[in-house]
């Protein structure tokens, strides 16, 4: 495994970086949801970017006892890529139910301790309408009101006016509003228990717009069926978790509307 430089304990969570990450812009999330679709998003954007991995997230309480192999090289299961100006955070493993507060906090303060102006969580958000073939509507939610010039102007992007958001990234985005850092959720509607590509190539589009970075969804597309084959053990692995965290009352109103 790559020498570590600098070494920041979160949380329970073990930030180890292996180069300078500089002060990147963005940092997008790509944990494992809803349809898989913030993981499937992160990866593509990484490997379209040619992204290097520079920091491995570390929790021996929190995260299960893997090394990856990626090319014969040993990786940790939570790494974060970077160019300097755009990071992305991957897993290759769904955290445990303990551990997600914790992870959610960790990462609102080390992108606030990194100088991140603007965390960028992409989840599914489970639709019948998925199932009957229907093209994905997406979402949007921010930190503060700031976050709405982020994507000010961008076609397609719906603000989310009402709903409930459970799992980490409603922690992220609850500490990032606390933390006075800017965070804006990209939700996309997703198959609600299968990995959903093309759920994510719409989240890619969102993310090229916001950022001004051009990054092609054809491969991504492509390869859709290769992928859903590909993860369908996370797929499983991720259904228990968000089982445990009552998933469920995000396709319920909330009590007070507008």
């Amino acid at each position: 495994m790559k020498r570590v430089i600098l070494e920041e304990e979160i949380n329970g969570f073990e930030f180890r970086e292996f180069e300078d990450m500089g002060r990147p812009k963005y940092l997008i999330l790509g944990l494992p949801d809803v349809g898989l679709v913030g993981t499937i998003t992160a990866a593509h954007i990484v490997r379209t970017l040619n992204l290097k991995d520079v920091v491995g997230v570390e929790s021996y309480a929190f995260l299960p006892p893997v090394v990856v192999i990626t090319g014969g090289e040993p990786k940790y299961p939570m790494r974060i890529y970077s160019n300097g100006e755009i990071a992305v955070l991957v897993t290759d493993v769904p955290v445990n139910t303990p551990g997600i507060a914790p992870l959610a906090s960790a990462i609102v303060e080390y992108s606030r301790r990194r100088g991140i102006e603007l965390i960028i969580s992409v989840t599914g958000l489970g639709s019948p309408r998925r199932l009957k073939g229907e093209p994905p509507s997406v979402y949007w939610l921010g930190s503060d009101p700031e976050v709405e010039k982020f994507v000010k102007g961008i076609d397609g992007l719906e603000k989310l006016n009402e709903g409930i958001l459970v799992g980490p990234y409603a922690i992220v985005l609850k500490e990032a509003a606390r933390r006075y850092i800017k965070n804006l959720v990209i939700m996309v509607e997703s198959y609600p228990e299968f990995p959903d590509p093309e759920a994510a190539a719409e989240a890619v589009k969102v993310f090229s717009k916001i950022t001004s970075v051009e990054i092609d969804v054809s491969k991504l597309l492509e390869e859709a069926e290769t992928i859903k084959l590909r993860l369908n053990s996370l797929m499983k692995e991720t259904r228990e978790t968000l089982a445990k965290m009552g998933k469920g009352f995000e396709y319920r109103p909330p009590l007070i509307y507008s």
